[in-house]
């Protein structure tokens, strides 16, 4: 089969799979601060080949999504009003793919026996092939970090920025996870190959998935960074899942998601830009308040983009957040996921008395000093931060109580990071719904 027709029928699998949509609707009602139940998910989608009426079927994700949101078909979140650990269990961890999860079955590059990482382009001194006993033998470290959907939060346009306009899909607040992930730093790589001075831009690419699949990075980003971003091939310890990238994937500390490419096969490193889909038409900040990026008459252009495509810059760095473990009240925003546990414009309900209010903050680009918090638009006060604070690329978890007293109560909170940057109220519109860091609002009927 070609690659072309292949990538045709998966792309109509999605849709078919999105138009079935999820299987369920269950709910579940809230009585206390302290542990919001979680909804059970729906069974997880899967659409029979075509080719042959007796194959069996086929799963858009391999993970069993009993304990995620399913938010689409290739999509799930995490049910943030559960959390509770620091290290987020891989069960529990979001999955965002754009295409379904691929297997060693039909991609054969994807047994570890296969895998192959080649590392070239007109930049590099001498271009190398690792296999994954290689991968395997060099030098690796361990990075704790969060991994964050840059669309996670979008929900915050359309609920208290009156946005309407905004597109994509509904996370809520739960796209967002932390994970010790196993690494052969960047900067090992970049030793086997060699920089030459005009290196500018890497392109790192899966084309597994999708053929589309891949995102470029300054080279300067990876020289600075060298010891935290990696090649990784483990998760918490164990071996990447398949909808996690196995067996192989970048993690970029700090940055959104889609910067960690999955199921890496390739980095080509050049003395030119790169634009392709996943920094032009997508995972970019495109509205009045973002300028477009300046192009260069060498830039390259990859799979039918254009320099028309190019509207504004690529997200990177992810903003500071903050949330508390209380599903977020949906009245207005397009759709609302099937097994959410509020039905549209429902709040949450929470027994009056002294409540212990948790939640969680992180500011990848530097780490948070302090949370605050208010109710019902009173004085901002400090919130209490568990341990441990590791820093820069890591979350932490806070709580405060509060004397819940009945009636309807909305709580914010905020995050102060180490260089003094405090969460803004509001952030500029942009039109994919990017990256929103505005101070997010609870809101609570207490009875």
């Amino acid at each position: 089969m070609s690659q072309k027709k292949q990538q045709a029928q998966e792309e109509a699998m999605v849709r078919d799979a999105l138009r079935i949509g999820p299987q369920a609707d269950r709910r579940q009602f809230f009585v206390s601060a302290a542990a919001f139940g979680a909804a059970a998910a729906a069974p997880s989608l899967a659409q029979a080949q075509a080719a042959a009426p007796a194959a069996p079927p086929r799963k858009v994700l391999i993970k069993d999504d009993s304990r995620l949101l399913n938010i689409g078909a290739t999509v799930r979140s995490g049910n943030y009003w559960n959390f509770s650990t620091y290290m987020t269990p891989v069960e529990e961890f979001y999955v965002r793919n754009h295409y379904p999860t691929p297997l060693p079955e039909a991609r054969p590059v994807l047994d570890p026996r296969n895998w192959k990482l080649k590392v070239h382009g007109n930049a590099v001194e001498r271009a190398v092939e690792i296999g994954y006993e290689d991968l395997l033998k060099m030098p690796s470290r361990t990075v704790i970090a969060t991994m964050e959907c840059h669309g996670n939060g979008r929900s915050l346009f359309w609920e208290q920025q009156e946005m309407k306009d905004v597109a994509g899909g509904n996370w809520v607040l739960g796209a967002i996870g932390q994970a010790e992930w196993q690494i052969v730093p960047i900067s090992h790589i970049l030793g086997l190959v060699g920089l030459k001075r005009d290196a500018k831009s890497a392109l790192f690419w899966s084309g597994v998935d999708g053929n589309d699949m891949g995102r470029p990075m300054p080279v300067s980003e990876l020289t600075s960074r060298g010891d935290d971003i990696g090649v990784c091939f483990r998760m918490n310890g164990n071996a990447l899942t398949a909808d996690h990238g196995a067996p192989v994937r970048l993690v970029v500390p700090g940055w959104g998601g889609t910067a960690s490419i999955k199921w890496l096969t390739e980095i080509r490193i050049d003395s030119h830009q790169h634009w392709c889909r996943l920094n032009t038409r997508g995972e970019t900040y495109i509205g009045p308040a973002y300028a477009a990026p300046a192009i260069a008459p060498n830039d390259e252009f990859i799979g039918g983009i254009t320099a028309a495509d190019v509207k504004g810059p690529m997200v990177t760095w992810m903003p500071i957040k903050t949330l508390i473990t209380v599903p977020l009240v949906l009245e207005k925003s397009p759709s609302v996921p099937a097994n959410y546990p509020l039905k549209r414009g429902e709040w949450p309900m929470m027994s009056a008395g002294r409540q212990l209010v948790r939640g969680y903050a992180w500011a990848p680009q530097y780490g948070i000093r302090e949370v605050e918090y208010r109710v019902d638009g009173g004085p901002w006060q400090r919130a209490h931060i568990q341990g441990p604070n590791l820093g820069r690329y890591t979350w932490v978890r806070f709580d405060f109580h509060w004397d819940a007293r009945p009636g309807d109560h909305v709580i914010e909170t905020r995050g102060i990071d180490m260089a003094g940057n405090t969460q803004p109220e509001t952030v500029p519109f942009n039109l994919l719904g990017m990256a929103n860091g505005a101070v997010p609002k609870f809101k609570i009927r207490v009875v």
